[in-house]
């Protein structure tokens, strides 16, 4: 009797266990289903799908919005975007990982010394590496960046795969400022191979199509961009896109894209940098001069410090060129 008592004890309470089981499956299954459907829109950098994804967390998440996974979701949303007060936020997590993402934000906005005193208190080499790269490219500095960034005695394979892929784009840029076309296709391959969604890599297949004249290519891919609304505005991209709309003598997205430059950071610099360039394209040398070296005298930075230098030397040594025709014919008048 007392065995078959203590069977029918243990049968109820596995009869109980199991339909609790079914229970907490039912209620958790909706938060599971939501979070894949999370991890699958990051993967794809779909952020329209991520936004309705952390709004649904938002509306129905609880206690659990607490959880890891689900902050940085919305952190990084925040950094992809650039949402605003993420510095703020980002300033409470004391990992390399969040510290990171930090110095990414003050880089961003242009504030250097900030992002400088992030990367000293980096415990990671590696990304420190990265992030002294990363400001040595955006003042300018190619060859320094190039000395930070292929370091071969660092394990840039313990980085995570988006700091990776950064550092082979900010290589890529290395690569055209120097013209290495070698340097650039190598290193761009790199990134794509090893984060092919990123939006980066699109970006960057944009620069590399203007740099290289690439034109018909260039505004296939401007038109991918257009459609991907949730990107932040950005100084460079605008420039690009600028350089492009006077190749295709497009005066209404070029006045587009100055409008825009006019509200972000370095802005004035970079209108005179798109200015100068349109005064060279219809042979106004003079003013082209003029304007570039406004522009770097305005703080022109990274590669289009480079090229707006580049420019001026040519326009220099060919204004010299003629001035000595000029006094060659002069004398033998």
């Amino acid at each position: 009797m007392s065995k078959h008592k203590r069977s029918l004890k243990r049968r109820r309470q596995i009869t109980y266990l199991f339909f609790l089981i079914i229970i907490i499956s039912v209620l958790i299954s909706p938060f599971l289903w939501r979070m894949n459907r999370l991890r699958v829109a990051e993967s794809g950098y779909d952020f329209q799908k991520i936004k309705v994804e952390l709004q649904w967390w938002e509306e129905h998440g609880s206690l659990l919005n607490r959880l890891g996974i689900i902050r940085d979701a919305s952190l990084r949303y925040q950094l992809n975007i650039g949402g605003e007060n993420l510095e703020s936020e980002l300033a409470m997590y004391q990992d390399d990982k969040h510290q990171f993402w930090l110095f990414l934000q003050n880089l961003r906005n242009e504030k250097i010394v900030e992002a400088q005193n992030v990367l000293n208190q980096l415990d990671q080499k590696q990304l420190g590496q990265l992030g002294q790269g990363l400001i040595s490219m955006a003042q300018g500095d190619v060859e320094e960046s190039v000395r930070f960034l292929a370091e071969a005695e660092q394990d840039w394979k313990s980085m995570p795969k988006e700091a990776q892929t950064l550092r082979h784009l900010t290589l890529v840029k290395a690569g055209m400022v120097m013209g290495d076309h070698q340097v650039t296709q190598i290193e761009f391959e790199a990134a794509q191979s090893l984060d092919p969604n990123n939006p980066a890599c699109l970006t960057m297949a944009f620069d590399i199509a203007i740099g290289e004249g690439q034109w018909a290519k260039a505004r296939e891919l401007n038109q991918i961009i257009a459609t991907q609304t949730w990107r932040p505005k950005n100084t460079l991209l605008e420039t690009k896109k600028a350089l492009l709309a006077i190749h295709e003598n497009n005066m209404q997205e070029l006045s587009d894209s100055l409008s825009v430059l006019m509200e972000l950071p370095l802005g004035n610099a970079s209108i005179d940098y798109v200015n100068g360039i349109h005064a060279l394209n219809k042979g106004h040398l003079q003013e082209g001069r003029a304007l570039l070296e406004s522009a770097l005298k305005s703080g022109l930075e990274g590669g289009l410090k480079a090229d707006a230098q580049k420019s001026l030397d040519q326009i220099i040594a060919r204004q010299n060129v003629d001035r000595s025709l000029r006094l060659i014919i002069d004398e033998n008048g």
